[in-house]
């Protein structure tokens, strides 16, 4: 699949673009962010759904039998993982970060070290996106496309995230964009890698990784997303994550 090379490297890079948005959003256009915030996590958990239940764990039960109970593993490690390096936003911090970030220096007036773990946390996180993306373009042109929507569609929260996290905890501004750049470039540098090394693997092993990513797509969407999306009142939160879901369908199609 030599002529993927190009879709995997600009997939890797419009990921990664997402997350600077996110930054972009909590620099220059936080009260639209905070607005907003509701609807637009609720649109991003139900593209992860969508593409997660409708697209990946199919094409992975036709590669491996075990896909199901592969799916439920990882669904439990990363909330393991999650937990473990305290990388959870949660729907009240997150909204919260999005509140107090201001200013050249918020929060603490000297770094909390909460921030840098959270930053290995996300940086983590998106090298396994990234792992998504290359493995999703292994298994064909379709499962690539679909694995990037999923991917792009919680960059953007990401980014948010990442940033806020950062200036919450007494980070210089200067230095929660460094940081949170970071992040965003993993994923394009995880994605290319990922796809360098999985070439000619076996379907088994392919089922297994297309389980794993279907596994953290409905983890994020379940235990970061739609919490968040409780936010919203009234029939914009439901609208939105019916949305998200019949982009997901959408996709599907004309990747076809």
């Amino acid at each position: 699949m030599e002529g993927s090379w190009p879709y995997v490297i600009f997939s890797g890079g419009f990921a990664g673009g997402a997350t600077f948005l996110g930054m972009y959003l909590i620099l220059s256009r936080r009260n639209w962010a905070r607005r907003n915030s509701a609807s637009l996590v609720s649109f991003s958990a139900g593209v992860l759904l969508g593409v997660g239940f409708l697209h990946v764990i199919p094409e992975a039960m036709e590669l491996t039998p075990h896909a199901p109970i592969v799916v439920l593993a990882s669904f439990v490690l990363f909330y393991f993982l999650e937990h473990l390096l305290l990388i959870h936003a949660g729907h009240e911090q997150w909204h919260h970060n999005m509140e107090a970030t201001h200013g050249e220096e918020d929060g603490c007036e000297k770094p909390h070290p909460l921030g840098v773990i959270a930053f290995v946390g996300m940086a983590m996180h998106s090298s396994i996106d990234g792992l998504i993306i290359g493995t999703g373009f292994e298994v064909g042109h379709e499962m690539g496309i679909l694995a990037t929507l999923a991917v792009v569609a919680h960059e953007v929260p990401e980014g948010i995230a990442m940033l806020s996290i950062l200036l919450h905890y007494g980070h210089t501004r200067k230095t929660a964009v460094s940081f949170t750049s970071i992040v965003a470039i993993a994923t394009p540098l995880a994605a290319i890698l990922t796809f360098a090394l999985v070439r000619h693997i076996s379907p088994g092993m392919l089922g297994i990784l297309m389980s794993m990513a279907a596994g953290s797509f409905i983890y994020i969407a379940a235990s970061d997303l739609i919490p968040e999306s409780h936010r919203s009142r009234g029939a914009a939160g439901t609208l939105s994550l019916i949305g998200g879901i019949l982009v997901a369908m959408a996709a599907g199609t004309l990747a076809h």
